[in-house]
């Protein structure tokens, strides 16, 4: 097998850290590829032209990023997704708040890097960033609800805040948020992150 990514990109950096905690490393190929410059063939994989995308030996391609870790998770026999209420909805639920926080910032970022300053929609930019920060808000207030073994909640709001850091790195989201801050911080430290620091 092999996986596709893009270092900056968070939705793959999601799917890097769950072959990682998946002890899937030995098992599947990794390539580094830049997704916007539309690789000769990429798109056979991924019809989108996104990443990651999950090239399978017995199957076709898999691609989104939720598509990708849960068959990561499945193949390695880990239990990132856990299968008993409430902790598979408090996990999914953290999984909904990253993916939002992500979906968010990263049309932020594009609005603010392919037009030009009066071409920039504000409304659009002030919606997006509401969202963020009512998200944030919300991982704040349930910040216990991190604590833990791994899951893919976690992984995703990891993936979440690395992103806000690296795209966002003026915008301070950490002291109205001090016990997410906290968590972040440890979770920081584990392998899956360090390895795949977009910043590293």
């Amino acid at each position: 097998m092999k996986l596709f990514y893009s270092v900056p990109s968070p939705y793959a950096r999601k799917a890097r850290m769950v072959l990682i905690e998946a002890r899937l490393e030995g098992r599947v190929e990794s390539e580094a590829l830049d997704p916007w410059s539309d690789p000769a063939g990429y798109r056979d994989h991924n019809p989108l032209g996104k990443v990651p995308a999950l090239v399978r030996d017995d199957g076709p391609a898999l691609f989104q990023s939720n598509a990708v870790c849960e068959f990561l998770n499945a193949e390695g026999g880990a239990q990132l997704y856990p299968e008993d209420d409430p902790a598979r909805w408090t996990a999914l639920r953290q999984l909904a708040l990253a993916d939002g926080i992500l979906d968010a910032a990263v049309t932020v970022r594009m609005e603010l890097t392919f037009h030009e300053p009066e071409q920039i929609s504000q409304k659009l930019v002030e919606r997006q960033e509401l969202s963020v920060v009512q998200a944030i808000a919300a991982l704040e207030s349930d910040a216990d609800a991190l604590e833990g073994p791994v899951t893919i909640g976690q992984i995703a709001v990891a993936c979440a805040l690395g992103y806000r850091d690296f795209r966002f790195a003026d915008v301070d989201w950490r002291t109205a948020h001090p016990k997410l801050a906290a968590w972040f911080a440890a979770f920081s430290t584990r392998a899956s992150m360090t390895a795949t620091d977009p910043t590293a």
